[in-house]
């Protein structure tokens, strides 16, 4: 019985192979990509990255909305693994449990540009300040307020 199927088997792809072949060559050739169609990742950033940003929150219902966009200040290097961490405290400095956001990015952030990172954290009763960590993949972030964000001639 195995033989029987074994050979139906082999038949086939005897069969089937030229054929699949003669359709694969008359397929016509792949298009070039369009110029500035594909971008080139920039090598990593390694050490202290400058970040610039603007941030601006609302009140979403029970939710606490932050919107972050950040700019990477560096002209060669590519940021990668950037992360925001939301942490709130009380009057008293105390850290709110169950309040505070945690957002990557998780493409790098190429040479000048722009991204935008969302955190979302719950309204609890008594709670008054906000902290945030600035984090990257391969060293330091050292995050600069900026009044506006533009992209850079990259992108």
């Amino acid at each position: 019985m195995r033989v029987r199927y074994a050979f139906v088997i082999a038949v086939t792809v005897a069969l089937l192979a030229p054929a699949a072949h003669s359709s694969l060559s008359a397929q016509a050739p792949a298009a070039a990509p369009a110029p500035g169609a594909l971008k080139k990742s920039a090598p990593p950033l390694r050490g202290t990255a400058e970040l610039g940003y603007i941030q601006s929150a609302k009140l979403e219902g029970n939710t606490i909305v932050t919107t972050f966009q950040v700019k990477n200040m560096s002209a060669t290097n590519a940021l990668v693994g950037l992360q925001i961490t939301e942490f709130w405290y009380d009057k008293a400095g105390q850290p709110l449990q169950g309040t505070g956001d945690r957002q990557r990015l998780r493409a790098p952030l190429q040479p000048l540009d722009v991204a935008t990172i969302v955190l979302k954290s719950p309204k609890v009763a008594g709670m008054t300040t906000p902290q945030y960590k600035f984090e990257q993949n391969n060293g330091t972030v050292k995050p600069v307020k900026l009044k506006t964000v533009k992209a850079g001639p990259n992108t």
